[in-house]
């Protein structure tokens, strides 16, 4: 009988997952050479084809295959059922990201070029070496940029990006009108406090610039073993505005290689091991989690019901709990609002994953001496901006949570007036805290939400015993979203901002609060 449960559970959740596993891996490893390599049919950046897909697509897909056969079994804590479906993520997507890097590196073609001008006849490849070749470093294109990042933007990283053309021979850089075919590039960064004073800040610039130069200037470029062709990336997207600043510029060629020195043999170093690595520490580990569960014989006994009905009818009803409906109004509207928005700076920025801060600047981020020069419009825009996916979907499930306790107690109305006040004073949190922090996202409005429902709870209005999954997602949210703020990258002050408003209306509208529940 108990090798018969044993066999049962293999059957159930341990062999269907372990061949899901390898199906992905290599049928999404499959599509990237197929597209991206071998055809070249797309081009996207790397992060997004090489980490945040395969990070990003295992939770859709296993959600409408393992939780079903997940729910088969019995679970001794609340939580434990999520925690396998995040490891179950997790054993999915690192192997599929390793093996988008040994894919890119494994099956990159090295091409042997007599001379840089030869690169116009041969197919393209991602590697190259020269055997005639001349790197100018007269005319050279420069782009200089300076990205605040760290926690809560408390740091700032200079970075010089500068490209050198390269010529078949030292001659035809003389040449009026010759244009290179192709850019070597050279990168150098820094990273700094953003809480020193303007004047430092812009002596430390001007430092790490002289000393960048002298390195250049003492830069040997011909000492390479072989070079590398950038594909799309944020550092392909510098180096190439970088080259067109420089004279012999032509838009027609815009190939950008980087110098490797180490022998071409070595490239791949030990990623096919650590692939292998992981997918059997992954399946032994799937397997020990797999003996653990407990079977829950009635639920077993209609495991002939996973069909693709079941996963569709879980699609529709999941998708049905966003329509507006009879107290829950302006919660979805507002769900769609901030999705439109992220939808259309994607494709206005051609970003995705996350967007560089000139762009959240053009579309109305917040930052206090813009609003000084009288934008005073970005206290309430940028609440409806986002910098990346996950920031995104971290606050679209805050503010769906919050919308669908709030709004039938407050009325739609009330809850957009709660929404968008305590999204301006976060705004204006951010500004009086930081000087030059690019302050974005609908989290201080959200904060706000929750903050209503904390003063409820507190006052006895919602009782606690009765909305324990209310509870637990508010203390979920809110702890996360100040955790998070002391790693960095997190505007804290917008957060504890937008709260201390939602605990100031919670206690304002406790008769609002009091009259609904009379009238129930």
């Amino acid at each position: 009988m108990r090798v018969a449960l044993i066999l049962k559970k293999l059957q159930l959740i341990y062999v269907p997952f372990i061949l899901l596993c390898l199906l992905f891996v290599s049928g999404y490893s499959l599509l990237h050479w197929l597209l991206l390599i071998e055809f070249q049919l797309l081009s996207i950046d790397e992060s997004i084809i090489n980490f945040w897909l395969p990070l990003i697509l295992p939770w859709p897909l296993l959600f409408f295959y393992l939780r079903p056969r997940l729910k088969l079994f019995c679970f001794t804590k609340s939580n434990s059922r999520f925690i396998y479906f995040v490891i179950a993520v997790l054993l999915l997507a690192v192997p599929t990201i390793m093996a988008q890097e040994y894919l890119n590196s494994a099956t990159g073609k090295l091409t042997q070029l007599e001379s840089i001008n030869a690169l116009l006849h041969q197919p393209q490849t991602k590697y190259y070496q020269l055997n005639q070749f001349y790197i100018d470093k007269k005319h050279i294109g420069v782009q200089r940029n300076i990205e605040p990042i760290g926690k809560g933007n408390s740091e700032l990283r200079m970075s010089l990006y500068i490209a050198m053309p390269i010529f078949a021979k030292r001659n035809e850089s003389w040449r009026v009108g010759t244009k290179a075919l192709a850019w070597y590039g050279k990168v150098y960064e820094k990273t700094i406090s953003n809480r020193l004073e303007q004047q430092e800040k812009e002596a430390l610039f001007q430092e790490f610039i002289h000393h960048s130069l002298q390195e250049f200037n003492a830069l040997n470029p011909d000492d390479f073993v072989y070079l590398d062709r950038i594909g799309p990336s944020s550092r392909y997207t510098q180096l190439l505005s970088a080259a067109q600043k420089s004279s012999v510029y032509f838009e027609g060629y815009q190939t950008v290689l980087m110098p490797v020195n180490q022998p071409f043999e070595a490239r791949n170093g030990h990623k096919l091991a650590w692939i292998i690595t992981w997918l059997s520490f992954g399946a032994i580990l799937w397997l020990l989690m797999s003996l653990m569960l407990k079977l829950d014989e009635t639920q077993a006994s209609k495991a002939a019901q996973l069909s693709l009905e079941k996963p569709k009818a879980e699609l529709y009803g999941f998708l049905a709990e966003f329509k507006p409906r009879q107290g829950f109004v302006i919660t979805p509207i507002l769900l769609y609002i901030n999705s439109l928005i992220f939808v259309l700076m994607a494709f206005a920025s051609q970003h995705f994953i996350a967007f560089p801060n000139s762009v959240l600047l053009d579309w109305g981020a917040n930052l206090r001496q813009l609003v000084l020069e009288q934008q005073v419009w970005r206290l309430l825009s940028n609440v409806f901006l986002h910098g990346s996916l996950m920031h995104l979907v971290f606050n679209l499930y805050g503010l769906f949570f919050a919308g669908m306790f709030l709004e039938p107690q407050l009325g739609k109305w009330r809850l957009l007036g709660v929404y968008l006040c305590c999204g301006l004073v976060a705004s204006m949190a951010s500004i009086g805290w930081y000087e030059a922090t690019i302050s974005i996202g609908a989290s201080g409005a959200i904060m706000g939400l929750f903050g209503v429902l904390m003063m409820w709870i507190w006052l006895g209005l919602l009782p606690l015993a009765d909305n324990m999954p209310l509870a637990l997602n508010l203390a979920l949210f809110v702890s996360a979203s100040l955790v998070m703020g002391l790693f960095g990258g997190v505007d804290n002050a917008a957060h504890l901002g937008g709260l201390g408003c939602g605990l100031l209306l919670g206690s304002l509208l406790r008769p609002t609060r009091k009259a609904a529940i009379q009238h129930k």
